[in-house]
Order: C-alpha cells, then sequence, then structure tokens
C-alpha cells in the first residue's frame, strides 16, 4: 500500500454541504465534455477498478446518471460467458469497444481476473505480466486510432477495507461473481500488490491511471468526475489542434511514402519473383487428388472440432489469382455447419467508427470452428497503404498489432493460415480478358481491377514487406503458385490439411 497508493489512502472526505455545492457545477461541466467529445468524433473507454468496497457500482451509476445515457454502454465481465470461453480471451472486450463518439464503461475490464488470481495464487507472474504487456499493447493501439482512455483505481486504506468487510459479513451482504473474489477479498495485501504490479506495466501516457481516494462517497465521485472531464477536454482541446493544423497546411498526403512508385533496386528480387509457377496438374489426376485430399480435410476438421482447435484461414493475392475458386474447393472439404466464409470488401460505417481490426475480432470462430476470411486485415499495409487511405504512420504500426492479434488467435493451440495466390501479371491480363469477354463472367472485372493492376509495383512493394515482418513460426505465409488453379487449390487443401494433422498431435 506504501508508496503508490499512498495519497489514495489519505480517507479525505466533503461534507454534504460542500458536495451540494460542487455537485451541479460538476456535473454540468462533465455533460458539456462528454458533448464536446462526442462532437468531434472521440471514442471514449473508461475503465473502473479498485478494492472491494470502494463503491465502484456506485461510481458506474453516477457516469451514467450525469451523462447523455444514451451514448455510454456500461460493460461488466465478471462472469464468463460459454461463449466467450470459446474463444480468445481479448474477444469479449473488443465487442465491447466504443466506435466515433461513442462511450464505454467497463465495470471489472480486462485488469480485474488477472489481478485477482495473481492475489489468490491462480496465476504465475510470468504469465500475469505477459497478459499486463498484451494490455499495454492493446490500449496503445487504441490510442494511436484516436480512443481516449480513461483508467480509475479506487483505494481505501487496509483498516476502512477490514471495517467495510466486516460489516458486509455482519449484514450478509456479500457477492461472489468468480472463484477469486471471496479470497482476494480477503487477501487485501495480495490485492493491493498485485494490482501495483498491474498498474507498474500499464500506466502510460496514452492509457494512464488515476489513482483515487473513494474512503468517502463524496469525495470519490467529486474526484472521478473532475479526473474525466480534465481528461474529456484535453482530448477535445487534441482534437481541435490537429483540425487546424490540418487546414493550415492543406495538401495531399503522399501514399505510403512513395509505395505508388516503382520498385528500387533494393526490391528488384523478392520472395515473389522467386516463385516457380510451372507447376501443373491433368484434370483427371487433378480430380483424383481433390477428392482424396478433401476427405481428409472433413476427417480432420471434425477430429478438430471434437477436440476444441479452431482454424482461422486468410487468403489473400493478387486480383484474378484464384482465390474465390480455391475456397471453394477447401470448404467442400468441410461440414458446413462448423465452417463459414466471411468475404471482406470496403468497410461499413459502422466498422470505420471502430479500430480497424474491430471487424475482424467479430467473426473469430469459437473453439472448433472454422472461419475463412476473403481477403482480411492486410488490407491495411496492402490496399491501404498503396491507396493512400491511411497514413503512413497508422500502416507501418499495423504489422506489430497484426502479429499481436495472430498470436492471440493462434493461442494456446489453435491454426491460422495464410494464403498468398500469385500469378504473374501476365496471367492475370489474361484472366481479365477473359473476365470482361465472357457474359458470365464480367461482373468479376470492375474498373478498380484495372487502376490497381497499374500499380503492380507497388503492391508487390507492400506484398514482400508483409511477408517479411508478419510470417511468424505459428502463423507463416504460404505462397501458392496460381498460375494453374487446379495446382493451386491442390495446393491450398493440401497446406491446410498439413497444419491441422500436426496441430491434432499436439492437442
Amino acid at each position: 500500500e506504501k508508496g503508490m497508493f499512498e495519497s489514495a489512502s489519505l480517507g479525505r472526505s466533503y461534507s454534504s454541504k460542500e458536495y451540494s455545492a460542487l455537485k451541479e457545477e460538476l456535473r454540468g461541466r462533465l455533460f458539456a465534455a462528454q458533448r464536446g467529445a462526442r462532437e468531434r468524433n472521440v471514442p471514449v473507454l473508461v475503465i473502473i477498478e479498485g478494492v472491494d468496497g470502494v463503491g465502484k457500482d456506485a461510481v458506474v451509476n453516477l457516469l451514467s446518471e450525469w451523462m447523455d445515457a444514451k451514448n455510454i454502454r456500461t460493460h461488466t465481465f465478471w462472469l464468463e460467458t460459454d461463449e466467450e470461453k470459446k474463444r480468445p480471451e481479448a474477444w469479449r472486450y473488443w465487442r465491447a469497444l466504443p466506435g466515433k463518439g461513442e462511450m464505454a464503461v467497463f465495470f471489472g475490464g480486462w485488469y480485474s481476473e488477472p489481478i485477482r488470481k495473481l492475489c489468490c495464487g491462480g496465476l504465475n507472474e510470468d504469465d500475469f505480466n505477459r497478459r499486463m504487456q498484451l494490455w499495454a499493447r492493446l490500449e496503445r493501439s487504441l490510442a494511436a486510432s484516436g480512443t481516449l482512455i480513461v483508467k480509475f483505481w479506487l483505494h481505501i486504506s487496509k483498516k476502512a477495507h477490514k471495517e467495510r468487510l466486516e460489516e458486509r459479513l455482519k449484514h450478509k451482504n456479500r457477492r461472489s461473481f468468480t472463484p477469486y473474489d471471496k479470497k482476494s477479498e480477503e487477501n487485501y495485501d495480495g490485492l493491493v500488490s498485485a494490482a501495483g504490479k498491474a498498474i507498474t506495466i500499464t500506466d502510460r501516457a496514452y492509457a494512464p491511471w488515476t489513482l483515487i481516494d473513494a474512503f468517502d462517497a463524496n469525495f470519490r465521485n467529486v474526484a472521478v468526475t473532475r479526473a474525466l472531464t480534465a481528461a474529456l477536454d484535453s482530448a477535445v482541446a487534441a482534437r481541435d489542434l490537429s483540425a487546424q493544423a490540418s487546414s493550415a497546411a492543406p495538401g495531399q498526403t503522399s501514399p505510403a511514402d512513395g509505395a505508388g512508385a516503382e520498385r528500387g533496386d533494393a526490391a528488384a528480387f523478392s520472395a515473389l519473383d522467386a516463385v516457380d509457377l510451372s507447376g501443373a496438374r491433368e484434370h483427371s489426376e487433378y480430380k483424383k487428388k481433390l477428392a482424396a485430399l478433401q476427405e481428409d480435410v472433413r476427417a480432420l476438421t471434425y477430429k478438430a472440432w471434437k477436440a476444441g482447435i479452431s482454424s482461422t484461414l486468410v487468403f489473400e493475392g493478387w486480383d484474378a489469382a484464384g482465390k474465390g475458386g480455391a475456397i471453394r474447393r477447401l470448404t467442400a472439404g468441410m461440414d458446413a455447419r462448423i465452417a463459414r466464409v466471411i468475404p471482406i470488401s470496403a468497410p461499413t460505417d459502422e466498422e470505420l467508427a471502430h479500430h480497424y481490426l474491430w471487424r475482424f475480432w467479430r467473426h473469430v470462430p469459437m473453439a472448433g470452428f472454422v472461419t475463412v476470411y476473403d481477403r482480411s486485415w492486410y488490407g491495411r499495409v496492402l490496399v491501404e497503404r498503396v491507396e493512400g487511405l491511411t497514413p503512413a504512420a497508422d500502416w507501418k504500426r499495423a504489422y506489430a498489432e497484426i502479429n499481436d492479434f495472430e498470436a492471440q488467435l493462434r493461442a494456446p493451440r489453435n491454426v491460422v493460415v495464410k494464403y498468398w495466390l500469385h500469378i504473374s501479371q501476365e496471367e492475370q491480363l489474361r484472366r481479365f480478358r477473359e473476365r470482361e469477354n465472357t457474359p458470365w463472367k464480367q461482373y468479376k472485372i470492375t474498373d478498380e481491377d484495372w487502376r490497381n493492376r497499374e500499380k503492380f509495383p507497388a503492391y508487390m512493394e507492400a506484398a514482400e514487406e508483409i511477408f517479411a515482418r508478419t510470417s511468424t513460426e505459428d502463423a507463416p505465409w504460404h505462397i501458392v503458385p496460381a498460375e494453374d488453379k487446379k495446382y493451386a487449390r491442390l495446393e491450398v487443401v493440401r497446406i491446410y490439411r498439413d497444419t491441422l494433422k500436426k496441430a491434432l498431435k499436439r492437442a
């Protein structure tokens, strides 16, 4: 308790008269600050944490009462649902993140369980530190995308905590939502020690912790309100300053630091240049091998379903490389009840209001299920980069964010398979013309496809950086020669079959 929590254990208070004199002004300023953030489309995430007996629920209710409740969503995370248990830990939090102009209040967010588990011996310190680093990276990513993060730790002294616990026991007013609630409530020193470690690791300028003296409800309410108002006002001022700077220096942003230019000498020889595109399969051989591979996949995906091993499959590659055909042959070997294909196109207004990974987290498969992404989050560092749709600082940061995302998809034993279907420019041109000249294929060719083709060198350079920076041991890239569609389809199914075999052996 000493040091970090000292100022939050003083037991300061306001009399009812003092609180009444402050209340209306504080409420008005908070409401105005919220409105300012909403008008500037600032997403706001408020996290309420603290020791037991400090009135965390009262603070959550106060915020809903004093602000415009239409734009606030309160989320509690004590009880993990069966659906949440079957997905990566972060899934439940990503679904609740605020969009532009919205505010989310996390009551028992991503800090609550690990702090209480560490306190009670249910989590070792190395695993605790890894989880704290994960949340710190998530908060950095959210803040960089424009989210205001305000974190409160409500605190009281050990003596006050003991007295309040005894009072609750006397009146049988005690609630336990998780197996660790009761133990952590009785272990003040352990809880404070775990909280101190969490705050030390995750207290950053972009997501600072505010320690609140919660001995007196009036003082607690005033302190929380003032701190949140100040954070909202600062975010509004920063957004206005940024807008002024942008209007004072108009001009187009160069796409991707030169990504639209011809490839230089450094990129003259690449992994894609080295791909052997000569592979081909005869029709009779293709049909026989495809049927055998699909039968293998059917059996393996059923075993994976029973074992609770999920699969996330990502398809990227050149326009007209045959991604759709490969996906159809792959999923034909799966039970339709456990597999689904998510086609990714331009984001909707709702998706644009959130962090770019939000829309992909929504489709993360449950344990035992398969999700196939036809195009994916790599659009951030591919089309958005080349077309200048995203500032360079944002897409450069995305490589680390994507690696973190895929590591969470992969843990603890799930499968992530990433395909890049590769064809030559000459073959792409042939397929484009074939689409134009075939009535039932004309819907597949658009003006955008031709524009993308003109930027082939820039896309090539972006793809090379994707392979170099996001091909990890657990989620490697598979560059599939697709000059011959039959060969590519067989390779796609074979790669997934072999990956699933390995995963089942490890299980």
